[in-house]
């Protein structure tokens, strides 16, 4: 049976049955395996990008990114050496913005094109080696989905206890702690008649009044989201991020934020991934991470922020050496961007006027460190900020020329104000410039390429805090490599522990505007002698 004969004759059963009140399908969705499209374990070695599919590319004029958009563009993201992205939430939304109020969970943003304009995109995708996962946003829905404007109107509505109501406000905000840790920012109870005429008495919306809390305590709301996903993963979606799961399930005034329960909760939605073949889940975790890595890969934020200011002083901080410590670091990219303000701004804004040079030893320390890089879409173009340090001003419009007035993201005025910088750093600029970003990252991607024991092969640390130089190494059966960031402003020579005796390390990474370092040659106790510009990138390499 197709997919489309599936889903279609379970939706017409559950409304023929009269069990909704709200227009909306809930009905339960089967597995269908089908083979994966990808190599075995993809994202073990894959370089995601992070993509605003409002904010990538327009093809049709609007002003607003679509999917035939982004698939105009994934040569582009091939030849730069993506094999992943990670799409921000692509259904309708209450927000009409960044799409975390999601009214319909099994459907896509109409500003964005149709299904089937997704499944090209994704098929798309597939064919050139990069694997696709999508947000998925399990605290709580959009203040406009059907379940909730039902579940407000009516007390006997049977998706009432879907979300979080009450008669009366419960108390939980106290304003003397706003602005402490794990404490409410605002009040979290708000009146159900604000956002939905009739509504009847406060509902629990931690985020915003357009985003509604769903009750995950109740087994009827993880499996639908549960069936959710494999509507998803049944299109051949490769995996997804989930969104906020800090905030899952809540106790009042005493806990909100990281209950003890929350990872059960995320196990379900692994169960779910885990029945599918080749798929990969990683969770925003923005603080607490080590509670999840049993059940999800979570970023580690906050650790990019203290790599950045190490950099602007010329050393490894002494937490970037404590992640790196970590054996579990594999499980936690290091991201230096995301969509979201608290990660921190555009690193062009971070970097300042002439911060190209600590730009790029970030870069490369992000990449090379991490098992699963991330990045975020302009990132590798060097895009700034539009114009302002929030949500909003980090998700401009990709900057794919220097054309006004929409830097080539759309043949019309955009929907926001492209990067402040979009006259220089942009795609068609930087393209074939071997001193520019854009070729910086390329070269770093490509050495990742080209040895996947930068991914998979067993970490050992060779640094320590306040080292001017980040080194490390990574070895498996077929090679050993070194690599060593000099993120100071002077020359350094270092001596690291190769594992290697008597070996003979060729240089694997050549960055498009520097002169290839010599090899280098490890003595007999495996110590070796590395020499270093500053600010630059060395990725020695030894085969067996």
């Amino acid at each position: 049976m197709t997919l489309k004969a599936i889903y279609g004759a379970a939706a017409l059963a559950f409304i023929l049955a009269g069990a909704a009140q709200a227009q909306i399908d809930v009905s339960p969705v089967p597995v269908i395996k089908k083979t994966s499209a990808l190599p075995k374990d993809w994202n073990r070695t894959a370089v995601f990008t992070e993509i605003f599919v409002r904010s990538y590319k327009d093809s049709d004029g609007d002003g607003i990114g679509d999917f035939k958009g982004m698939t105009s563009q994934l040569d582009y993201l091939r030849d730069l050496g993506i094999t992943g992205i990670w799409l921000m939430p692509m259904n309708p939304s209450q927000d009409g913005d960044h799409g975390y109020a999601v009214n319909d969970y099994r459907a896509v943003n109409p500003d964005y094109g149709t299904m089937a304009d997704f499944q090209e995109f994704l098929d798309e995708a597939h064919k050139r080696g990069i694997g696709v996962i999508i947000d998925f946003v399990v605290n709580h829905s959009g203040s406009g989905n059907a379940l909730f404007v039902d579940a407000a109107k009516s007390k006997s509505s049977p998706y009432r206890d879907w979300y979080l109501f009450a008669d009366s406000n419960p108390g939980w905000y106290d304003q003397s702690m706003r602005g402490v840790s794990g404490a409410y920012w605002n009040d979290p109870w708000k009146p159900a008649d604000k956002v939905v005429p009739g509504g009847q008495g406060l509902y629990y919306g931690v985020f915003d009044t357009s985003m509604p809390d769903l009750n995950l305590r109740n087994p009827k709301v993880v499996t639908y989201l549960q069936d959710s996903m494999r509507f998803w993963a049944n299109m051949g979606v490769d995996g997804f991020r989930l969104d906020a799961v800090t905030m899952l399930l809540e106790e009042g005034k005493s806990s909100y934020f990281n209950n003890p329960g929350n990872p059960g909760i995320v196990r379900a939605f692994k169960d779910v991934v885990d029945q599918y073949d080749n798929r990969y889940l990683i969770c925003e975790v923005s603080e607490g991470r080590e509670l999840y890595l049993d059940v999800c890969s979570a970023f580690a934020y906050g650790v990019q922020q203290h790599l950045i200011a190490g950099i602007k002083k010329g050393v490894v901080a002494p937490e970037v050496i404590s992640f790196l410590q970590d054996p579990r670091r594999d499980l936690m990219p290091l991201a230096l961007q995301s969509h979201d303000a608290y990660v921190g701004d555009r690193l062009t804004n971070q970097f300042g006027v002439n911060g190209e040079a600590n730009y790029k030893v970030a870069a490369a320390a992000s990449i090379l460190v991490s098992a699963t890089p991330f990045g975020y879409y302009g990132e590798e173009i060097g895009m700034s900020n539009g114009g302002t340090y929030n949500d909003p001003g980090i998700r401009s419009p990709m900057s794919w020329t220097g054309e006004k007035p929409a830097a080539g993201f759309s043949a019309s005025h955009p929907y926001r104000d492209p990067a402040i910088n979009f006259a220089t750093m942009n795609v068609d600029a930087q393209t074939g410039d071997p001193s520019s970003i854009l070729e910086f990252y390329r070269a770093v991607y490509s050495v990742r390429k080209a040895h996947p024991v930068l991914a998979t092969g067993t970490f050992k640390l060779l640094s320590k805090a306040g080292d001017p130089v980040l080194a490390f190494s990574r070895t498996d059966a077929k090679e050993t490599v070194v690599v060593a960031i000099n993120v100071s402003d002077t020359a350094q020579s270092v001596s690291v522990d190769t594992g290697v005796k008597n070996g003979r390390f060729g240089q694997a990474f050549k960055a498009p505007d520097v002169a290839v370092a010599p090899d280098v040659n490890s003595d007999k106790a495996g110590q070796a002698r590395v020499d270093l510009t500053p600010k630059s990138v060395q990725v020695l390499v030894k085969g067996r």
